[in-house]
């Protein structure tokens, strides 16, 4: 999988207050974007969100967060995709830790990704 991240940060992480942001533009399915998302969140030690797009078949977006940690007791998933998918056309769901989408309109994944960082208030 090819990633970009997408500003602020090495590699494309911020800590904030004990909770690590993640948001990288990658390449592939859906499928890819959900095992890159459980690896980034699956140490409990180190809360993480991770939302993650990809420009493949008209734009995907995943959103997925440490469960049980400071990252699932601050945001929740389904709600950090319903403020972002908008820009790449689409629409999607999930629950509270994880949530994915997708869209019509890639292009627009720069423009989620930006989103998403603003929602989470790391702008």
């Amino acid at each position: 999988m090819h990633l970009r991240t997408s500003g602020g940060g090495s590699g494309g992480a911020v800590e904030r207050d004990g909770v690590r942001y993640i948001i990288l533009e990658g390449s592939g399915d859906l499928r890819n974007l959900q095992g890159m998302a459980a690896e980034l969140t699956r140490d409990a030690s180190q809360p993480t969100v991770a939302v993650l797009g990809s420009r493949d078949d008209g734009g995907k977006l995943l959103v997925s967060l440490t469960e049980d940690s400071l990252a699932s007791e601050r945001h929740e998933a389904s709600e950090v995709l319903s403020a972002i998918s908008g820009h790449i056309g689409g629409s999607g769901g999930g629950s509270p830790t994880i949530a994915q989408g997708g869209g019509s309109n890639p292009d627009g994944l720069d423009a989620a990704l930006a989103a998403a960082r603003t929602h989470l208030g790391l702008d």
